[in-house]
C-alpha cells in the first residue's frame, strides 16, 4: 500500500497492538455490550480482543462472532442470492444504504459464505467523532472517506478515493465496498449518486471502468429499526423548511438502534456487474450509469408484507390525491390480521416515542407508510420499466 494513503487506510499488522491496546483502555466493554449481548459472551468477546494481532483476527475472532451474535438476537432469517456472473473477489461492490455499521457486514458475511475474502469498507468521517471509533473501524479493514470542507478540499478527497479504490482493486485485486450515496436513505429512495458514479470515473471511461468490476448489492431489511428516527428527522425537517439539526450523540444513538433493533427477514442479493455502454445522447455518463444501478438494485429489492400494508393504507389515507409516482393499474397485495397489527402496534410505539412533539398521529402515519412501501413501490416501477424496454 503507498504511504501517502496511510492517513486512510485500513491498519496494517505492526498497527494492530497499538490499537487494540488503545480500545482496551478506552471503555468499559462489558457495559456497553452486557445489556445487549449478555455477561457471558460479552466476556468472550473482550477476552479474544487481547489476543488479536491482525485485522484478518479481528474480523474473524471479533467482527464475524459480533454480528453473528447481533443477527442471532435482531433477525429471523438472514438470506443470500448471488448473480451467475457473481465476481467475490477484486470488485466494487455498491449497494443501496439502510444501516451503518450492518450493511457492510452483511455483504462480508454473505461473501464468507461464498470463500471468498472480506471488503474494505468506505466509512465517511462525520461518522468518526472519537478516536477509538477511528481505531475500531480501521483494525475492521475500513478506509476513511473525508467528508465536509470547502469545494477544493471536497474535489481533493474524491480524487483520492478514487485513487485508494483503483489500488485496492487493480493492484491488491481486494475488494471495496461503497454506499451508493453519502447518508441513509430516510425516506426509503434508494437513489444513486452520480457524483459518486463521476468520482469513481475520474475522467475515465470504456474498459478502465469495466476494470473495477462494479456489482451492485441489494439489501432488504423487513424491519427498519430506525424508523421512529426517521419519521421524526422527516416531520421536522418539513416543520423547519428542509432544515434539520441532529442532536449530541444522534448518530451513536441511531447506530446501536440500528445494531440492535428487531429487523426480521433480511436478504442480500449480488446483482449482474455494471458494464460500460455509452449513454444516450444528452445524458451524462455518470447519470446513466447511476440509473443502470439504480435498476438492478430495484429490480432485486425483496418485498415484504408490511410494505404492502404501508402501500395499502397510504392510498386509504390520501384517496386519489397521490403525491407520490404510483404505477397506474397496479394495487398492493391484501395482508393478513397478523401483519396488520404488527405495523398498527408499531405505529403506536413511534407515536409515543414523538409525543413531545406537535405532530398528529395521522402525520406519523402517512410519513411511516411513505418510508416503509417506497422501496416496494420502486421495485413495481423498475420491473414495468424491464417489460416496456
Amino acid at each position: 500500500m503507498k504511504d501517502s494513503f496511510a492517513h486512510m487506510r485500513p491498519y496494517r499488522e505492526e498497527e494492530v497492538p497499538g490499537a487494540i491496546a488503545f480500545l482496551l483502555k478506552a471503555l468499559d466493554w462489558k457495559a456497553q455490550l452486557a445489556p445487549f449481548l449478555g455477561e457471558s459472551a460479552s466476556e468472550e468477546l473482550i477476552e479474544q480482543m487481547h489476543a488479536v494481532r491482525s485485522v484478518d483476527s479481528f474480523q474473524e475472532q471479533l467482527s464475524k462472532v459480533f454480528i453473528d451474535l447481533v443477527l442471532d438476537r435482531t433477525a429471523a432469517d438472514v438470506t443470500f442470492s448471488f448473480a451467475d456472473n457473481f465476481q467475490g473477489k477484486g470488485a466494487l461492490f455498491i449497494s443501496n444504504h439502510r444501516d451503518i455499521v450492518l450493511d457492510p457486514s452483511l455483504i462480508n458475511r454473505a461473501l464468507l459464505s461464498q470463500k471468498q475474502p472480506t471488503t474494505q469498507i468506505g466509512i465517511g468521517s462525520n461518522l468518526l467523532k472519537t478516536e477509538w471509533v477511528e481505531k475500531l473501524v480501521r483494525l475492521n479493514k475500513s478506509f476513511i472517506v473525508q467528508r465536509g470542507g470547502s469545494l477544493r478540499e471536497q474535489f481533493l478527497s474524491s480524487a483520492e478515493v478514487a485513487a485508494y479504490v483503483r489500488e485496492v482493486i487493480l493492484n491488491e485485486e481486494a475488494s471495496v465496498w461503497l454506499a451508493h450515496r453519502e447518508g441513509r436513505a430516510k425516506d426509503g429512495n434508494d437513489r444513486t449518486s452520480s457524483a459518486l458514479i463521476r468520482m469513481l470515473l475520474n475522467g475515465e471511461e470504456d474498459e478502465s471502468w469495466n476494470k473495477l468490476h462494479l456489482q451492485p448489492v441489494s439489501l432488504s431489511y423487513e424491519w427498519d429499526p430506525c424508523d421512529g428516527m426517521k419519521v421524526r428527522e422527516l416531520l421536522m425537517s418539513e416543520r423547519n423548511g428542509g432544515d434539520y439539526v441532529k442532536d449530541s450523540g444522534e448518530d451513536e444513538r441511531s447506530m446501536k438502534q440500528g445494531l440492535f433493533g428487531w429487523k426480521g427477514g433480511i436478504h442480500v442479493e449480488f446483482c449482474e456487474p455494471i458494464y460500460w455502454e455509452d449513454p444516450p445522447d444528452g445524458i451524462r455518463a455518470a447519470v446513466y450509469l447511476a440509473e443502470r444501478i439504480d435498476d438492478q438494485l430495484h429490480r432485486s429489492m425483496k418485498t415484504w408484507p408490511a410494505q404492502h400494508w404501508a402501500a395499502q393504507r397510504w392510498l386509504e389515507m390520501n384517496g386519489g390525491e397521490a403525491k407520490v409516482e404510483w404505477p397506474e393499474d397496479w394495487t398492493p397485495n391484501i395482508v393478513g390480521a397478523e401483519i396488520q397489527n404488527q405495523c398498527m402496534e408499531r405505529l403506536a410505539m413511534i407515536s409515543e416515542l414523538m409525543s413531545d412533539l406537535d405532530v398528529t398521529h395521522t402525520e406519523i402515519e402517512k410519513k411511516w407508510c411513505e418510508i416503509t412501501m417506497t422501496p416496494l413501490l420502486n421495485r413495481v416501477v423498475a420491473e414495468r420499466s424491464a417489460v416496456f424496454h
